[in-house]
């Protein structure tokens, strides 16, 4: 769906959600783009990076913003186009609320009146607020981790702990991936642009330069804790496991004392202690037990059933 949002002094801008087909003719036909542009800022697929056609007059910006999920938090490109003096925005349903945040930013950066804004200062107050997402989420992830954390001396270790950290892990991969390529892309941005902006949208893409990196030292730290977690969990299921296995292999020689004792006693042997004794079979039993224990005895002052 082709709607135009909002009608300024410099530009005039055009959100596309979810393009169909049909959209896609008109942007071709009564809007004059191209369809290689086109395609390239509505691929899910497409990595951040700027994309120009000087003969079209056309200027690609392709970033990674946040996409919310009902169990997760990934990321997902957008498409920001400007072609004659026009700006579109193309997203899918799970960054459709881009049009909202780029229409009303609310964030520190003050911006300037209708008559006078331009479509980067335009655009950068509102990445500005787009960004700021991903410092929510690394906080989200972090508050998210501190209470799979706090649950390793309380309760016993699950598998689904671990599953939430491999979770968290994956989210952060996202997370990192996204905030280096929209840092390389803003730079590029602001190297191929500055020559025609004013002091005041250089000011404004060095603020959004800055929040990423802010959010990539967050979601470096934060995926450093996440790891040192993990490893810390391996760590401990690894030492239950083996002060299982060795309780095991205990058990199996202890076990092992009434199969010796029986089997003596079992031959037919003449002239076996006590196998002439009315009470002999009491007595083995005793002897087994009493052998039994004292090899758990000396296993136990040996330390071999502490953790």
């Amino acid at each position: 769906m082709i709607e135009k949002v909002k009608q300024f002094k410099n530009f005039t801008w055009y959100h596309i959600s979810n393009m169909t087909p049909q959209d896609n003719q008109t942007l071709i036909k009564d809007h004059h783009l191209t369809n290689e542009i086109i395609g390239y800022a509505v691929d899910n697929n497409e990595s951040v990076r700027m994309e120009y056609d000087t003969d079209a007059d056309e200027s690609l910006m392709v970033i990674d913003v946040i996409s919310y999920h009902q169990d997760s938090v990934e990321t997902r490109p957008v498409g920001i186009l400007i072609a004659h003096n026009k700006l579109y925005t193309f997203s899918q349903n799970v960054t459709d609320y881009i049009q909202a945040v780029l229409l009303s930013p609310k964030n520190r950066q003050k911006r300037v009146s209708d008559d006078e804004i331009t479509i980067a200062d335009f655009l950068m107050t509102g990445l500005y607020s787009l960004m700021t997402r991903y410092v929510e989420q690394i906080t989200e992830i972090n508050r998210r981790r501190r209470i799979i954390q706090a649950q390793f001396g309380h309760q016993k270790r699950t598998t689904k702990q671990m599953n939430d950290l491999l979770r968290l892990q994956t989210q952060m991969i996202y997370i990192q991936n996204s905030l280096a390529n929209n840092h390389i892309m803003l730079d590029a941005f602001k190297q191929d642009f500055k020559s025609g902006m004013t002091k005041n949208e250089l000011e404004h893409i060095d603020d959004v330069r800055v929040e990423v990196d802010q959010a990539e030292h967050m979601a470096e730290l934060a995926m450093a804790v996440i790891n040192s977690v993990s490893e810390a969990y391996g760590n401990l299921s690894n030492r239950d496991l083996n002060w299982t296995m060795k309780i095991l292999t205990v058990y199996s020689i202890v076990l092992t004392i009434p199969t010796i004792v029986s089997g003596f006693y079992g031959e037919n042997v003449k002239w076996l202690p006590l196998a002439d004794m009315q009470a002999g079979w009491w007595l083995s039993i005793v002897i087994t037990l009493i052998l039994m224990g004292l090899v758990s005895l000396l296993f136990g002052l040996s330390g071999f059933f502490k953790k």
